[in-house]
């Protein structure tokens, strides 16, 4: 392995590792500044809705992990698994656009609707494609999950049982937790809010995991 390949493996890492902390770190923000909204239903995105006051600080957090991500995905696609490169440049494509395209208000807090008093309100389009946005980048998520499933199954030869068995569960349990966040959000008596935190932390998770198995040495 030359030195540029050596070079670009070090970036997909380093990106991918901080992407992943970016990616959760609005949770960290939320609970410095006091949870404005009842995080046990507010789903995160709403946290950079039009009329909030810190919505900047979120849209930022967005920004920098969808541009980490696509960073890693970038490196990736010329030194490994290329479909697992194409999955992180989408997501991270489409973490930017949901920072790009806030909701005009949180969607989990009915009262706080344009237009409420009246029973009328337009979407804007922003609005309308926060939803695109956000459907692209649960369907990366997932592919990024399949990919660290497949990956995964390589292994190392210091892994423990324990180890081993916790990665081969990793993709598919963050899969159900981004297929229970949709129903969550069909229910909100289920506390999309709390759901989708755990997933998040465990995506966050999963992607840190995918680093470190970057140049693993395979089982024999």
């Amino acid at each position: 392995m030359n030195m540029k390949m050596l070079d670009r493996a070090k970036i997909y890492r380093t990106a991918l590792r901080l992407g992943a902390v970016a990616y959760s770190s609005g949770m960290l923000g939320e609970a410095l500044l006091g949870w404005k909204l009842d995080p046990r239903v507010t789903l995160l995105s709403e946290l950079a809705a039009r009329d909030r006051e810190h919505r900047r600080l979120f849209q930022v957090l967005d920004l920098g992990a969808g541009s980490l991500f696509v960073t890693a995905g970038m490196t990736q696609r010329k030194n490994g698994p290329k479909r697992l490169g194409t999955w992180l440049e989408v997501f991270g494509a489409a973490t930017i656009g949901d920072a790009l395209s806030p909701l005009d208000f949180p969607i989990s807090h009915e009262h706080l609707r344009p237009g409420h008093a009246q029973k009328q309100w337009t979407p804007s389009i922003s609005h309308t494609m926060h939803y695109v946005t956000t459907t692209v980048a649960g369907v990366a998520a997932a592919g990024i999950c399949l990919e660290h499933w497949k990956i995964q199954r390589s292994g190392q030869d210091s892994d423990s049982l324990a180890a081993r068995i916790l990665r081969t569960c990793a993709g598919p349990a963050v899969g159900v937790l981004l297929l229970s966040e949709t129903l969550t959000v069909v229910f909100p008596k289920l506390l999309p809010g709390v759901v989708q935190r755990v997933q998040t932390l465990a995506f966050s998770a999963l992607c840190l995991d995918l680093a470190s198995l970057d140049g693993a040495k395979p089982r024999n």
